[in-house]
């Protein structure tokens, strides 16, 4: 035992963490109430700067400089209508008018103390109000007002909001209440309704949080049962939960101080807790099943924790190393988001790993054999080496390999061929959960004019150097390309053309940047809506300004969908080289095979594959689990999705693979055959894994029932692609495969034998 614990790191660290046990839990102590302290104290900074990539980026950039903005104005559409009364009447002409006027006189009012004196400042909520009582025409009034029989009307106006996105959030409440007002001192039968970037984003992230709370308030009890049915004992089931917890808010305090210096997206705190709660207990779950096994099978406390830590411990930390380096692989992508979530992950995750070789180890040599304490009736488990229902499996595929690895793998590939269908995109406003109020005012645009006008595509015109955009020469060709565009524009007798009314236009005060804004007839993540923005970039601005001595750009949120599909599509080989490449260097060096190696990384891209096949027959083809899941399907995959969740999958899916070969290569390290080990490998890694995968996929199906489609895609993605893993692979697919290759499983080229052995065997 001394030996074995002189020759490898982590259970040198582990023993030692057990030797100096009481400081070890009192620093980790100190250092969670500290980090829970600079999550009280130090608000994580959150206002990033979202990059555009592509043309759509260029633009906006432009736009912003020109326009000296820090970002472009956030904009509120305010939805009128009646079922008897015309825009004309007097009385609906009174309701839109006197709303736009209320709106423009609210105000905030923000105390600042200067040189000891407190002074009240007031700003404005809104800047600007457009209606087409205000241009003296009413093409803002709908199109389709024939089809209503009853003589009543929809119109709109726009509302712009001062300041940032950010900031009109923070004031968008009061906005919305004087829309309530309007409403209720508005003749009978009027509906009035607002929707826009503010209230859309702020009543999303609204039900996201409310959402997450509900995912915290379940997975907490969820995995404490899991972990009682593992366990049988309170307490022991409370320590790796514990653990997880102090992971999550140890990384959410660092977290805050890395946004200090580096600011990070909203999501970064639901990230932290997803991956904490699945690695931090899983991490703990692997080592302290181990250690009561060794400890039942008659060794002492300390053997047992050795035991425990120089082999579940070994593969926990190599398992933990593998997937902080897939996940280091989002950093490729070059996006704010990404690079947010790369960084909690990469912090909950490392702490995960630290507690699991450090405190655990403490905490598991201050409670002894009291970690069995509290025990619950018929739930004492042993810790028998037959693997239950999974040892029979298995038992089962080391009996006939060659034919159930086939039909596996036939099984696998069908689930995994949808892929070829994948329609990347964003699924826009039409995809959010109805409890976003905001969405009855899109839908109500949708159905009279076009949910474009809430997002419209942007031509920026730059005139060029020395050049004016009032300029004859540069306005014949604006004139050209907004009669293109006129040409096609929506009407009750084409309503499906591409572009909406009305097309506006605006000029900074240099008068060098001209923005045109076409709505398109269509929402942002529609393909009918890429269309049509290809079709601007592609035929109607290429023929306007061809010969022109301006410059014009699209840009607007389909362009900047379009152009970020481009970039993540782009980046995927490099992403996708990055993580493989890694975690082949990390299971060869910890295997010391080249068959181990390449087939782990097979393996898992099988179930990774399944899950997106699953991802597009649910949520683009609306099949198995529609009525499950409430929703609607849209054809649309998240652009983000399928290489964010490669990232963290493929992370994830070797823990289970690290922890059962570490088991198998153990046992062949003790000198059983290649069948022998094979067999007693699966076969004592079968609980512990059944139970980590279990409650990996609660916490993650949870987030399947969000009301957000992105979260139910990401949600189904983990919980599917685990569930696969941790059964068909580990069950099926891995042992038979070890099978047929037989003692070529161990094969090392005579070139790489300078690799350093890393034994599995206590």
């Amino acid at each position: 035992m001394q030996r074995q614990e002189a020759d490898s790191f982590i259970p040198r660290i582990a023993m030692w963490s057990a030797r100096h046990r009481k400081p070890v839990a009192l620093g980790w102590l100190i250092l969670v109430l500290l980090a829970f302290g600079a999550c009280t104290a130090v608000k994580a900074d959150t206002k990033v700067t979202q990059s555009v990539p592509g043309e759509a980026g260029r633009a906006f950039d432009l736009y912003k400089e020109r326009f000296r903005l820090e970002e472009e104005t956030p904009q509120e559409i305010a939805v009128f209508q009646h079922p008897n009364l015309s825009v004309e009447d007097a009385s609906y002409k009174q309701t839109v008018s006197g709303l736009m006027e209320d709106l423009r006189g609210l105000r905030t009012t923000k105390e600042e103390v200067k040189g000891g004196t407190k002074l009240l400042s007031s700003t404005r909520l809104v800047s600007s109000t457009v209606t087409h009582y205000d241009t003296g025409v009413s093409r803002e009034r709908s199109p389709f007002v024939a089809k209503n029989k009853t003589g009543g009307d929809v119109t709109f106006a726009f509302v712009g909001l001062e300041g940032t996105l950010l900031e009109a959030q923070d004031h968008i409440d009061t906005v919305l209440d004087a829309v309530k007002a309007a409403q209720a001192k508005a003749p009978p039968g009027f509906e009035i309704l607002m929707g826009g970037d503010a209230s859309i984003q702020k009543q999303s992230e609204d039900v996201t949080n409310e959402d997450f709370g509900r995912a915290l308030f379940l997975n907490l009890p969820i995995t404490l049962v899991i972990l009682l049915l593992a366990f049988g004992a309170l307490l022991a089931a409370l320590v790796p939960l514990a653990l997880a917890m102090a992971a999550v808010i140890t990384a959410s305090g660092i977290c805050a101080l890395i946004s200090q210096v580096n600011p990070l997206s909203q999501v970064y705190t639901e990230m932290v807790l997803l991956m904490g709660l699945a690695t931090g207990t899983d991490y703990a779950l692997f080592v302290l099943s181990r250690s009561r096994t060794e400890r039942r099978a008659g060794h002492s406390k300390e053997e047992s924790l050795l035991i425990a830590t120089a082999t579940s411990g070994k593969a926990v930390f190599f398992a933990g190393v593998t997937v902080l380096l897939a996940i280091a692989g989002m950093f490729l992508v070059g996006n704010v988001i990404f690079t947010s979530l790369a960084i909690a992950s990469i912090v909950v995750v490392a702490m995960a790993i630290l507690i699991s070789v450090t405190l655990l180890p403490a905490l598991l040599a201050m409670l002894g054999d009291n970690v069995d304490r509290l025990k619950i009736p018929f739930l004492n488990r042993g810790g028998g080496a037959h693997g239950g229902f999974w040892g029979m499996v298995s038992d089962q595929v080391l009996a006939r390999p060659a034919i159930l690895a086939t039909i596996t793998l036939v099984a696998l590939l069908a689930l995994a061929a949808p892929i070829l269908t994948l329609n990347l995109g964003f699924n826009g406003n039409k995809s959010l959960p109805n409890a976003v109020d905001a969405k009855k005012a899109l839908t109500t645009l949708e159905e009279n004019f076009t949910l474009g006008l809430t997002s419209p595509a942007v031509v920026v015109v730059d005139p060029g150097k020395n050049k004016n955009v009032f300029a004859e020469d540069v306005q014949s060709h604006i004139d050209q390309f907004t009669s293109l565009v006129s040409t096609e524009t929506a009407s009750p007798s084409n309503p499906n053309a591409p572009y909406g009314q009305p097309i506006r236009t605006e000029v900074n005060d240099a008068g060098d940047l001209e923005a045109i804004r076409v709505p398109v007839n269509a929402d942002t993540g529609e393909d009918k809506a890429i269309d049509a923005v290809n079709h601007l970039r592609d035929d109607l601005v290429p023929g306007a300004f061809a010969d022109s001595p301006a410059k014009a750009q699209v840009t607007g949120n389909t362009a900047f969908n379009i152009d970020f599909r481009d970039n993540i599509i782009f980046r995927t080989p490099f992403v996708f080289s990055f993580v493989l490449g890694l975690a082949f260097l990390i299971l060869l060096l910890t295997f010391r095979s080249l068959v181990i190696a390449v087939k782990a990384i097979i393996l898992n891209l099988l179930s990774v594959g399944a899950a997106y096949g699953l991802l597009v027959l649910v949520f683009q083809k609306g099949w198995l689990l529609e009525p499950v899941l409430s929703f609607d399907a849209t054809g649309i995959i998240e652009s983000w999705l399928p290489l964010f969740l490669f990232s963290i999958l493929f992370g994830l899916s070797m823990d289970y693979h690290m922890f059962i070969m570490g088991r198998i290569k153990e046992a062949h390290e003790h000198g059983m055959s290649n069948a022998e080990a094979i067999s007693a490998g699966v076969k004592a890694t079968a609980g512990t894994i059944t139970n980590a995968a279990a409650i990996m996929v609660a916490i993650a199906i949870i987030f399947a029932f969000a009301r957000d489609i992105a979260l139910k895609q990401f949600g189904f993605g983990l919980a599917a692609a685990i569930l696969i893993d941790a059964t068909v692979i580990r069950s099926i697919l891995l042992p038979a495969s070890m099978k047929l290759l037989g003692e070529a499983n161990w094969y090392l080229p005579g070139w790489l034998k300078w690799l350093p052995e890393i034994r599995m065997a206590e």
